[in-house]
């Protein structure tokens, strides 16, 4: 059975719900048990979340339909988890917690920051002139501010520019004049050029780099025919504009908030988690396969060790010693986790750097999220809304991850599944996928941007992808049952050749997948027991994960009760485009535009059959 079909069986032959204007704010598309998805929420979801047959309009209802299943699926995990007390454990009220932290500071930041600035069109104006012109300079160098004005004496005593600059190390860079456009410069430097005239040469200004005095040699128009590269143009002018009186205003906030506060750090710990976290690191990077410019991080499982190490009573200990509600140093380790904690170098000297910057954010960012809890953001009905969601998504993963912990493939059934298997036969589905596999939010963005520029996704791979088993293949994994590979074998059985799906949650980062094979038919000879038992018991237990799982979200359909409002969800416009998002928190840090889920629709036609069979006598 197809959803589109079953879009139609639920229109006839389901009673939808109500829209309930006194118990809820707006409509809604699906009821659970005690939770609704609301307009809002199926959009937002629905458009961050990657589909690789959006681009059909004709697949539009079905696409729909399909995504809502796969949210009803999550909600019902969320409901049957509290319903265990899942809710209550350690692991979940920990990242309850980081998420209020994270979207009360961001709050924090729209209210003292983003929504302090203004743009004038006098502004827009000034922007729009630079945004016009392209520069050409040439510029000298020194990070020794007695040279650099050493320098600058020459050049206003009137010895030429180039004969200063062709004795200088940089002279080799700049035998081309360096182009600069609007938005690339810091705004003071920006300004001087953009004033000058040609010939003319600015004062020494310090950068991060060091002292530059730039020279302006050329300078040319850009002109913008198409509305639509008009239209471009503008919405980078606006961008480029407040995002420099963000940071002006950020500064501000800083240097005004921070000027009284101080908070102090328990040294000894300090060291003893950056020597835990060395050790580790050090055993990573030794026995399993990093590249060079590949970070290892932190994870669970690196946590218990440390936590197991140290001891009950020093996790206990205050570690950032607040005056009020210190962080001990179990919170500490747990956060640092949460937060991605990686290194390029497992020294331990790259370690207590690495481990200082980001104690001072953590303590800065724990600064601003009980400024914003003294302020209430926390009681906000959009933060609640959005930890909801989050922590539901977790509720849903933890579940899931014991049902598919509790699969056990006995020798029995290993044996039988061998005789039954081990005969020549015809697999239905046989795929093969060209990989990235990165667990950078950025590469995943860089990479889904690339895509639709047309790069070959086999380009992308040899620069990025983790995977060890596909390294020197260009990302190639080789042809293998739908069956293997967990989400991703299951995604390609729906896929057609040239879809590319992604980026999909996976346990070791972010998957983006084309797929290049697809054969309906695979023969294999018979193999010895010894050669397959492996794989058949990861196929045994897939099976019999899938089963359970389905079977399991069918059972919960029936115990919460499900109201559809298929009319609503008909209202709902969406783009056909691919999209995926990543969210800049305020004052730092990212993560996903929303939980990303992996279609889970199976259990849904079970029960709508069920639900024919309540309507129809």
């Amino acid at each position: 059975m197809k959803l589109n079909i079953a879009l139609l069986l639920i229109v006839t032959l389901l009673i939808t719900a109500e829209v309930c204007s006194q118990t809820f704010n707006q409509p809604y598309i699906a009821r659970v048990g005690s939770k609704i998805i609301s307009d809002s929420e199926f959009l937002e979801r629905y458009e961050f979340t990657p589909g690789f047959k959006r681009h059909n309009q004709k697949m539009d209802d079905s696409n729909k339909l399909e995504f809502l299943f796969t949210l009803i699926a999550e909600k019902l995990f969320a409901l049957e988890a509290k319903d265990l007390k899942l809710d209550t454990t350690e692991v979940i009220q920990f990242a309850r917690k980081a998420f209020e932290r994270m979207f009360v500071r961001d709050k924090l930041f729209q209210e003292e920051i983003k929504k302090k600035i203004s743009i004038t069109e006098k502004e827009i104006l000034s922007a729009t002139i630079k945004n016009n012109s392209k520069l050409y300079v040439n510029f000298l160098f020194s990070q020794d501010n007695e040279e650099i004005k050493q320098i600058y004496n020459y050049l206003q005593q009137g010895i030429p520019f180039d004969s200063i600059l062709i004795e200088s190390p940089e002279y080799e860079e700049q035998k081309e004049p360096i182009e600069v456009l609007f938005g690339q410069m810091e705004e003071s430097i920006e300004d001087s050029l953009f004033k000058m005239k040609i010939g003319e040469y600015t004062k020494p200004f310090l950068t991060p780099d060091g002292w530059y005095i730039f020279r302006l040699v050329n300078k040319s128009s850009i002109f913008f025919l198409a509305e639509e590269d008009k239209e471009n143009a503008k919405k980078k002018i606006v961008r480029i504009v407040e995002n420099r009186k963000l940071i002006k205003r950020q500064k501000e906030f800083y240097a005004e908030y921070f000027r009284d506060k101080k908070v102090d750090v328990d040294a000894k710990l300090f060291k003893s988690i950056a020597e835990e976290i060395s050790s580790i690191f050090e055993f990573k990077k030794k026995n399993f396969t990093y590249q060079d410019n590949q970070p290892i991080y932190l994870d669970a499982s690196d946590v218990i060790k440390i936590e197991e190490k140290l001891g009950s009573e020093k996790l206990s200990k205050p570690f950032i010693k607040f005056d009020y509600q210190p962080i001990t140093t179990k919170e500490f380790i747990r956060l640092l986790a949460f937060d991605g904690f990686n290194s390029l170098d497992y020294k331990l000297n790259s370690i207590l750097a690495k481990l200082d910057f980001q104690t001072k954010r953590m303590i800065e960012y724990e600064l601003f999220y009980r400024e914003g809890v003294k302020r209430g953001y926390q009681n906000l009905p959009e933060i609640k809304k959005e930890i909801e969601m989050w922590a539901d998504n977790y509720l849903f993963q933890i579940l899931q991850n014991q049902i598919v912990d509790s699969i056990k493939v006995s020798d029995e059934e290993l044996s039988e599944y061998y005789e039954m298997m081990n005969k020549p036969k015809v697999f239905p589905t046989v795929v093969n996928i060209i990989e990235v596999l990165t667990d950078d939010l950025n590469i995943v963005d860089t990479v889904l941007t690339e895509l639709q520029k047309g790069t070959d996704i086999r380009l992308l791979a040899a620069k990025y992808s983790i995977r060890d088993f596909t390294k020197g293949r260009n990302g190639e994994f080789g042809k293998f049952p739908v069956t293997m590979h967990g989400k991703i074998g299951r995604i390609t059985a729906s896929m057609e050749v040239g879809d590319v799906y992604g980026p999909l949650k996976v346990p070791e980062g972010y998957s983006i997948f084309k797929l290049i094979e697809k054969d309906t038919a695979y023969v294999e000879k018979p193999k010895t027991f010894e050669q397959v038992k492996e794989q058949y018991r990861q196929e045994l237990s897939f099976q019999k994960a899938q089963t359970k799982l389905t079977d399991y979200t069918y059972n919960l359909a029936l115990k919460y009760n499900i109201e559809l409002n298929i009319s609503e969800l008909d209202k709902i416009q969406t783009t056909r485009l691919p999209s995926f998002g990543i969210r800049n928190l305020g004052f730092g840090g990212k993560i996903t535009a929303v939980p990303i889920l992996a279609p889970n629709v199976e259990w849904a036609y079970r029960w709508i059959q069920s639900q024919n069979k309540k309507v129809i006598p």
